[in-house]
């Protein structure tokens, strides 16, 4: 499936044909309040109760396939991919509980741009110390090997032959036991308790100390939604397929052992347009249509993310699989650049639309 390149206009030209360079009406401080509430209810607690599910079941695979000293990966593939979808389905959520403890880098150390897994992994296999095991001093221990790219390597890696050791499986029993940890305590930081972050949120109209107001508090999952697109547009495409076919390198992509590199994106993409449209007259999209001229951008936004999603579900799992193909290279760099197209339009007419000025997040400049 194919873009045309200008389905997306520059952000400065449909700024120009929006009229928002002059004020606008803006949402209310009760609008904000909406928002915020809807996402929380129906996209941040569902999906981190999810992964802290996922991740459960993950621990109890990796037990029973280590139960004989001799698992093979076969049994614990499935279990990794229900997990890593629901982490795919909250990664961009980089505010609050994820930003506490390095979790967010504990749960996958990624892009990792100089090795530091593989050198880490090999340097704890090839000393094997069980104390170094031990749920706090594993936690508090290098974040290369705390979570999923340790653990695909352990399970998918054919030449890694440290998953049929004894000390093997110990690691992966301790990654399986530390991203449960981790989501458990993410889900708990967001629901659990008159600290929950979900109240911190949900009250910011009266500020905090976290917030100001409620429209503060919008503005952090309108980052998310932007870094989500960042990180599939820079990252998970931008790195491994470069600025030709002959300088793609797929080992660059995320997840590439596990033949899921595409599948990520699709998630993050699902992700992405659930988090726009979500709590329906209180959603991103229906304050972006109570503008004067939001309705156009709005279906514009729309449609864009309709797009992205539809080219992205056309692809295999695998990025491997798909430059395999003659025009598989052209594709997902049309797919990058309507995505960065996106993004323009985030961060100008959306973002002047909403008042929410969304700058930089965690990703820009990683």
């Amino acid at each position: 499936m194919f873009f045309e390149r200008n389905l997306i206009p520059a952000a400065a030209a449909l700024a120009l044909a929006f009229g928002l360079t002059a004020p606008g009406a803006r949402a209310q401080t009760e609008d904000y309040e909406a928002l915020n509430a809807a996402i929380v209810e129906s996209y941040v607690l569902p999906r981190y109760a999810d992964f802290a599910q996922a991740t459960k079941a993950l621990d109890a695979s990796l037990t029973q396939a280590c139960a004989d000293g001799r698992p093979t990966p076969a049994e614990s593939a499935a279990a990794y991919h229900t997990a890593m979808d629901a982490w795919m389905a909250v990664q961009h959520l980089r505010f609050g509980p994820s930003e506490l403890f390095l979790r967010a880098e504990r749960i996958e150390f990624w892009p990792d741009k100089r090795g530091t897994v593989g050198r880490h992994l090999a340097q704890m296999t090839s000393e094997p110390k069980l104390e170094a095991l031990e749920p706090q001093a594993f936690a508090s221990g290098s974040v290369a090997v705390q979570g999923f790219p340790a653990l695909e390597r352990l399970l998918f890696d054919s030449e890694d032959a440290d998953w049929a050791t004894p000390f093997g499986c110990a690691l992966t029993l301790a990654i399986g036991r530390n991203l449960n940890s981790i989501a458990s305590d993410l889900l708990s930081d967001w629901r659990d308790g008159e600290d929950a972050y979900a109240g911190t949120v949900l009250g910011a109209a009266a500020g905090n100390d976290r917030y100001f107001d409620a429209k503060e508090a919008a503005l952090d999952f309108a980052k998310s939604l932007r870094g989500a697109l960042l990180l599939v547009g820079d990252y998970k495409l931008g790195r491994p397929l470069g600025d030709a076919p002959e300088a793609a390198r797929t080992t660059r992509a995320e997840s590439w052992r596990s033949a899921r590199s595409l599948r990520n994106i699709k998630i993050n993409l699902q992700a992405a347009r659930a988090l726009y449209e979500v709590g329906g007259e209180s959603s991103l999209s229906s304050l972006a249509r109570a503008h004067p001229q939001g309705a156009e951008l709005d279906e514009v936004i729309r449609a864009a993310l309709e797009r992205l999603n539809a080219a992205a579900e056309a692809q295999p799992d695998s990025l491997v699989a798909a430059l395999e193909v003659p025009e598989g290279w052209a594709q997902l760099d049309a797919l990058r650049v309507e995505t960065r197209r996106l993004l323009e339009l985030l961060g100008g007419p959306f973002s002047e639309v909403l008042g929410l000025p969304m700058g930089f997040n965690s990703y820009d400049g990683d």
